[in-house]
């Protein structure tokens, strides 16, 4: 039986806190931990790595540099905002895998531009975010591997079943829809559900889901998801020791 083992891990930027830090507190995540998020990811040895909340700039790739540190010889990454975390980066994700990559393509959802005020008088705005996809070649199969990041509904006070995120979560279905038979799609929804039946009825049909039973992030959300098809799901685990604002999936599949 081959086993394939997979993460799934919003970064951001990242930055940790340190252990006696408020964990639900933004500010807390202020330190440069990308050396701690490898050594987290080293001792899980996976396969496949998506990621969310990289960032990249003239003289690091995060994405990169963590594929390096492993060991791992396929990563593909995608830039799409200034980051919000950390001034003069760009923020993308990534796909990392053991295995030969290929066809790889970005697209953009649907940005509705969503507006609300700081406390400090200043307005946030909703800003780009998409969907990365590549075709992986395990053994003998083509995988089509998937990572997103959707936007954040709650900031906004929007609700994902309301009908001012009809149009997208409309979009982002349209752009999730695949025939392939070998199918892994893991990524940051967003959208805190322990299922995504609810609201990505077309994008579940068809595949199975991980069932988040518990928090995904220290403010007890579950905003990370992972969709799968033609393999079987052995084990799940969400790390809620880390010391990030998210926290790290990891599963491992059986082909």
């Amino acid at each position: 039986m081959t086993k394939l083992k997979t993460v799934q891990w919003n970064i951001g930027g990242g930055k940790i806190r340190d252990t006696i830090g408020n964990s639900g507190e933004q500010t807390s995540y202020c330190i440069d931990g990308l050396d701690y998020i490898v050594t987290q990811l080293a001792a899980f040895s996976p396969d496949i790595i998506t990621l969310q909340e990289i960032h990249g700039d003239s003289k690091l790739n995060q994405a990169e540099y963590i594929a390096s540190k492993l060991g791992l010889d396929y990563v593909v990454s995608d830039f799409y905002a200034d980051s919000h975390v950390e001034e003069g980066q760009k923020l993308g994700q990534a796909i990392i895998s053991r295995f030969p990559i290929s066809e790889h393509s970005f697209q953009f959802f649907h940005n509705p531009e969503y507006r609300v005020e700081r406390p400090d008088g200043s307005t946030m705005v909703s800003h780009d975010k998409g969907l990365t996809t590549c075709s992986v070649k395990i053994e003998d199969r083509n995988f089509e591997v998937k990572t997103l990041h959707l936007v954040p509904f709650k900031p906004f006070n929007v609700e994902p079943q309301s009908s001012s995120a009809k149009r997208v979560l409309e979009d982002v279905e349209d752009k999730l829809q695949s025939t392939s038979s070998s199918l892994l799609v893991q990524g940051d929804f967003n959208l805190d559900f322990s299922s995504l039946a609810e609201v990505l009825p077309r994008t579940i049909q068809g595949t199975e889901e991980v069932f988040q039973g518990v928090p995904t992030t220290p403010k007890g959300r579950k905003y990370d998801h992972v969709l799968y098809r033609g393999i079987e799901l052995m084990d799940n685990e969400v790390d809620s020791s880390a010391l990030t604002d998210h926290y790290p999936l990891r599963m491992t599949f059986s082909l």
